[in-house]
């Protein structure tokens, strides 16, 4: 296969990857009864994208070598490395080559950039609870506030830490503030802030782009949904469901931090009513068409 047709497929795929599969996997029912491998859909979409794309201008860079794609880019990085990089360049090789750098530092810089406010945000936060929060005897391994709202997050970091208000507290049954904490254990345990950390900025900055403006909002719906999970697996499902209507109205919590109440309620509520709120086989179908959006930049590139 030459480049041209190497690079012609590799756009076509990072813009379907990018537009109609993610409007496609956003509105797919099937998502709710195996959140986790659906959250690994939308990070294996978003990877393929980024090296889709980046391979396009690669693929158009190096066509002027005639060697094909893996012995062109030894041949581009020989240059780089040797001091001429811009020799035998024509216009089509240039823009190619932007292209893909122009991909590779943007997200690079932009990742990072809000990356590190998120962190610095958290940490600011964790210096406040450290002021304001005690540690609470009646709930082991929670912070209380003293707060009247209903509130309940976990703050993420290398000790993540559970916050519970006194609102919360006197709001909720012992059964459902059990829940509850389990639910932002959840959160803690998967480390799921990990996952929405590289996603932060993407939606400010390319909020045209569908995957940009859909993927952050439906990951960390199906991350809370992987948290009701871990909580209803240790308590009774109805118990957490009665707790999110209780605090469907609370006050908004940090935007750092993983709320309880955070997302979609009644979605949330009535999935944990359900007879059957997971299904094996929607998840190792999400896994192997997953590991198809990951295999399908590799194997075209591959063929050049």
């Amino acid at each position: 296969m030459n480049l041209i047709a190497v690079a012609t497929l590799l756009g076509l795929l990072s813009v379907v990857l990018l537009g109609p599969a993610s409007v496609w996997l956003a509105e797919a029912a099937w998502v709710s009864r195996a959140p986790r491998a659906a959250v690994i859909l939308w990070q294996c979409i978003g990877l393929s994208a980024v090296v889709s794309g980046i391979g396009t201008g690669l693929a158009v860079a190096v066509y002027r070598y005639h060697v094909g794609f893996a012995s062109g880019v030894r041949e581009l990085a020989a240059g780089l490395v040797g001091g001429h990089p811009l020799q035998g360049l024509g216009l089509p090789d240039a823009l190619g080559l932007t292209l893909a750098a122009d991909l590779l530092i943007v997200l690079v810089v932009v990742s990072c950039s809000f990356a590190a406010r998120t962190i610095n945000s958290r940490a600011r936060h964790r210096r406040l609870l450290d002021l304001l929060a005690k540690r609470s005897a009646e709930l082991p391994g929670t912070d209380l506030i003293d707060d009247d709202r209903p509130l309940a997050y976990c703050l993420p970091g290398r000790r993540p830490r559970i916050v519970i208000s006194e609102g919360a507290r006197c709001l909720l049954s012992p059964p459902q503030l059990r829940a509850v904490i389990e639910h932002e254990r959840g959160h803690a345990r998967a480390h799921h802030a990990l996952v929405l950390l590289p996603l932060v900025g993407i939606r400010k900055i390319f909020g045209w782009i569908p995957y940009a403006q859909l993927a952050p909002r439906e990951i960390a719906c199906l991350l809370e949904m992987s948290a009701d999970d871990f909580s209803a697996r240790r308590n009774d499902p109805v118990s957490l469901a009665s707790a999110l209507v209780h605090m469907a109205t609370s006050g908004r919590v940090p935007a750092c931090a993983l709320a309880v109440s955070g997302n979609p309620v009644p979605r949330r509520v009535g999935r944990l009513l359900a007879a059957s709120r997971t299904s094996k086989t929607a998840a190792l179908m999400a896994g192997l068409v997953a590991g198809a959006v990951v295999v399908a930049p590799v194997a075209v590139i591959a063929l050049s």
